[in-house]
């Protein structure tokens, strides 16, 4: 079965490759330019976090988009403003201009990441959800760390890297716009409110939020910290794509093990390693190849917290909330990502390169002391009502959540109903 769903959405992943090479490319660019151009820290801060501005804004908006136009066309209008947002770059080099098109980048990528993720939840079924998942997972974290590497492909003073980006951009539009497929219907749904998520699941709220603050800060900032730190052109994209390469190597074991122990004891654990790995890079040379490899270790502890977070908050949901929570938990995400690369950037133009790194280690540090707290003021969920853990990249949309709650849904009412067959049988 899944080799046939495979054949109707190969274009689909062929055009999400693309987006996610134009997507990690552009970041570490535009943030590395800004700081070259002579933007300030807090300035390039103010940059990168609109970006994810934009993408909540896209997240939560965009499938109204899709029941006015449809999939293809909003996936071929989204694509197109994001490549030319890219172009706009080269043509105004100018903080607003830039902040302006970050926040329309950001809303673009988040529309065509809500329709293949939508297109594939809806090709998917019970017995496949969770291998398109995971290929979904596999596809979007290695077109962002390959995105990175192409960081050194051409000098980033020129325009050339820019360009680069706005023709992956405009190349990922070919795939699905010349293939036969049917796009899925598009349905309405609830979101469960603020208060009820937080209520219901603080613990996954909390963690949510803050491992965003960290995959804003790095993706949006890291760059920046190590053009300052004296980073060459090859040794940054060696940085970044590390650490995007580990957390998503990472995610397996680490999902493993929290399905068969209390998920939020694993994220104190990882809460742990990274703050000893940020000790140790406090004292290492940044140009040095200890530095790089420890940055990527401190990745594979940092990165699967989000996930983990959102099995930990779907463990806490009935069936039936998981659907209606997924836009509630992707506000708290976008609300941490955003917070990350502004709060990061005064701190730096404030006190100096160094407090990305104790930036990070804080975050941490705070996160561990209060899922540590919650352990102890709440019982935890029992191992054999756990829903399986997914992987899943560290920027989602609703939609995406949406399938991973299904996929845990449709796990628990497989396990209810062989519960109730047991019984019967006795």
């Amino acid at each position: 079965m899944i080799n046939n769903i495979l054949k109707t959405t190969w274009p689909l992943f062929l055009g999400l490759a693309f987006l996610m090479l134009g997507n990690g490319l552009q970041g570490t660019l535009v943030s590395w330019r800004a700081n070259f151009e002579g933007f300030s820290s807090s300035t390039t801060g103010w940059i990168m976090t609109a970006y994810y501005l934009g993408f909540l804004a896209g997240s939560l908006l965009t499938n109204k988009l899709i029941r006015q136009v449809g999939h293809i066309r909003v996936f071929a209008a989204l694509a197109s403003l994001a490549s030319t947002a890219v172009l706009v770059q080269i043509l105004l080099i100018d903080p607003v201009a830039w902040i302006f098109m970050r926040l329309i980048t950001g809303f673009s990528f988040a529309g065509v990441y809500v329709v293949v993720e939508s297109w594939l939840n809806a090709r998917a079924d019970n017995d496949s959800r969770g291998r398109i998942l995971s290929l979904y997972m596999i596809v979007s974290y290695g077109g962002l760390a390959g995105g990175q590497l192409l960081f050194k492909v051409a000098d980033p003073t020129t325009f050339n890297l820019f360009l680069l980006s706005s023709i992956l951009l405009s190349v990922a539009l070919i795939p699905l716009l010349v293939t036969r497929v049917a796009a899925p219907l598009e349905e309405e749904s609830e979101s469960m409110s603020v208060l009820e998520l937080f209520k219901t699941a603080h613990t996954g709220v909390v963690s949510i939020t803050l491992t965003s603050i960290v995959s804003g800060v790095v993706l949006g900032m890291g760059a920046v910290y190590a053009a300052n730190a004296g980073m060459s052109i090859s040794q940054t994209a060696v940085f970044m794509s590390v650490f995007i390469a580990m957390g998503a190597a990472a995610q397996w074991p680490v999902g493993w093990i929290s399905d068969k122990f209390d998920r939020r004891l694993v994220i104190v654990v990882l809460c742990a390693l990274s703050v000893a790995f940020i000790a140790v890079l406090y004292r290492l040379d940044p140009q040095s190849t200890a530095f790089i490899v420890i940055f990527g270790l401190f990745g594979a502890a940092a990165l699967p917290v989000y996930s983990l977070s959102i099995a930990h908050t779907n463990d806490r949901l009935r069936p039936e909330q998981m659907t209606s929570a997924s836009s509630t938990m992707v506000l708290f995400s976008g609300i941490g990502a955003a917070a990350g690369p502004i709060t990061v950037g005064y701190l730096t133009a404030a006190f100096g390169n160094v407090w990305f790194l104790l930036y990070l280690g804080a975050i941490h540090v705070v996160l561990g002391l209060l899922v540590l707290y919650f352990i102890f003021q709440r019982e935890a969920v029992p191992d054999d009502e756990q829903v399986d853990h997914q992987l899943m990249a560290s920027r989602i949309t609703p939609v995406g959540l949406e399938a991973v709650a299904l996929d845990a849904e449709e796990s628990a009412n497989e396990e209810d109903d062989a519960e109730k067959a047991v019984k019967k049988g006795m």
